[in-house]
């Protein structure tokens, strides 16, 4: 089957959206060719290589915020025919979409953050997310949500009907975690002197909270956790100076590593070796770095919001977000009991063992088959 698939909404290569977009492609393009619409800058650093991947480049002055909403909204589906295509797929919903679509179109919406972190966005953004994507959005022939969380915010905030969505859950990539790198030297390279903690998400506040988390760091200074390092790796992205001032200034900045944007083999070699995945997120439509430590035999804990318990399960151990004592002692309850730590690892790895891109490719495929009969 030819299939297009919409990639304007990569972000370099840096973001939750892009890992999605790469996932996907990789595995259509086993059985499938694919026609990926991409900034020309992009088709450079885009890793998956193949026989069956075909660019179609759009001029990089397209990338300006306002003109890539409204050239993607409107000119997109005049400019492109879509009739050899057996699958339309645009996998940022909650970015881009189509103010007319072929039938045979599916789109898969991850989040609706905007609404649960204020000051996200500026007003025009807002303006877009609260009154344009909807409208557009409900056009859709095809949506899928991947978490129950995500279709209960579009339900809440979009007011559609509930049959139009299904939920699609994002998997994981195991061979992204496979790693010859030691913990003697990851830790070399990265300057990390102790055992770990670790998050990995993009240094965004206020939504990834990285915040609350270095002050719950910092509580655990005089206790029995007070010989573990946290390493937070992820590249710059709105409001990072506020956290690299902050942890810069603790009393413990010398304990905090702040590793930036850090390349896949690294980050299977940290996953592998840390002693605790914390993911402290205001906010997550799914949340796969959960998946992947657990994934990589890590005890995780997380907050008690938005998608996180829903894909974490009986597996992990939730706090509330706004209170770095509760962080603290979540933190604290597992890294002094090894039988609870070797439990949630045992678990983690069952729960992990449900999700797959696999599965998500299946639905995919099955929902724009389902709609042609």
């Amino acid at each position: 089957m030819k299939i297009f698939v919409s990639c304007i909404a990569f972000d370099e290569g840096k973001s939750g959206i892009s890992d999605y977009i790469i996932s996907v492609v990789k595995l259509l393009l086993r059985e499938h060719q694919v026609d990926l619409l991409i900034y020309k800058s992009d088709v450079e650093i885009f890793p998956v290589k193949h026989d069956n991947l075909r660019y179609l480049g759009v001029r990089n002055y397209l990338k300006r915020p306002i003109l890539s909403m409204l050239w993607h909204l409107y000119c997109v589906p005049l400019l492109y025919s879509f009739k050899s295509y057996g699958l339309v797929f645009l996998p940022a919903g909650n970015r881009r979409l189509f103010a007319r679509y072929p039938r045979q179109t599916v789109v898969t919406f991850h989040d609706l953050s905007q609404y649960h972190i204020p000051e996200k966005y500026d007003k025009l953004r807002m303006f877009y997310i609260k009154e344009v994507i909807p409208h557009y959005l409900k056009k859709a022939p095809h949506i899928l949500a991947i978490s129950e969380n995500t279709k209960n915010d579009i339900l809440r905030h979009y007011h559609m009907d509930p049959s139009r969505i299904k939920v699609n859950y994002n998997g994981y990539d195991p061979g992204k975690l496979i790693t010859s790198v030691t913990e003697a030297e990851i830790r070399t390279k990265y300057g990390i002197e102790h055992p770990y903690m670790l998050y990995i998400a993009r240094i965004e506040h206020p939504g990834k909270n990285h915040l609350n988390l270095i002050k719950a760091f910092e509580l655990l200074q005089d206790g029995s956790c007070g010989n573990y390092d946290l390493v937070l790796a992820g590249g710059a992205w709105n409001g990072s100076e506020v956290v690299t001032a902050y942890a810069e200034n603790s009393k413990v900045s010398g304990r905090i590593k702040l590793l930036g944007f850090v390349p896949n083999q690294d980050l299977a070699a940290l996953y592998r070796h840390a002693k605790l995945y914390v993911f402290p997120s205001f906010y997550e439509g799914f949340g796969i770095p959960m998946l992947e430590a657990m994934s990589c035999g890590i005890p995780v804990i997380c907050s008690n919001r938005s998608s996180l318990p829903e894909i974490g399960g009986h597996a992990i151990q939730s706090f509330d977000p706004d209170y770095p004592a509760d962080i603290a002692a979540k933190i604290s309850k597992v890294l002094i009991d090894p039988h609870l730590a070797a439990l949630m690892i045992e678990r983690g790895l069952q729960r992990a063992s449900l999700f797959s891109w696999e599965r998500h490719i299946q639905i995919l495929l099955e929902t724009v088959h389902s709609g042609s009969e």
